[in-house]
């Protein structure tokens, strides 16, 4: 993934992205990387999996709703997380709070990543390391 250095924020660490999908308000104090192109295009899974394959992954923050309201993608979300686990060779802590808290969680997000998804609650804030 590129990202220019003239529309990235400066990183610290740790760092926190926020996935989400093309409705979920996002903090305006957050770098915006927007990569919706049309409804659904590209998903939110296809967007994670690439961003992830170039970051060290600690822990995930979900909205609980996802559980009930959006199975089928927590379920595929969970796999791969567990499958990047097994490929850091790390434990990926995975954190559930309410819709409603997550929104406040997303002010600490240092940049936003928007997919093209629709789906309901397939957002997540990732909280990542360096990779050295």
């Amino acid at each position: 993934m590129l990202i220019s250095r003239r529309s990235s924020p400066v990183w610290g660490i740790p760092i926190r992205w926020l996935f989400a999908t093309l409705v979920l308000p996002v903090p305006r104090s957050s770098a915006r990387i927007d990569m919706a192109l049309t409804h659904g295009v590209p998903s939110f899974m296809q967007v994670l999996e690439v961003v992830t394959s170039e970051m060290q992954v600690e822990a995930a923050i979900l909205a609980e709703e996802i559980k009930t309201l959006n199975p089928q993608l927590h379920a595929t979300l969970l796999t791969h997380l567990e499958q990047l686990q097994q490929h850091q060779g790390n434990t990926i802590e995975i954190r559930y709070t309410s819709h409603e808290q997550f929104k406040k969680e997303t002010a600490d997000s240092q940049a936003v990543i928007r997919s093209g998804e629709c789906s309901p609650y397939a957002n997540v804030i990732l909280c990542a390391g360096v990779t050295f």
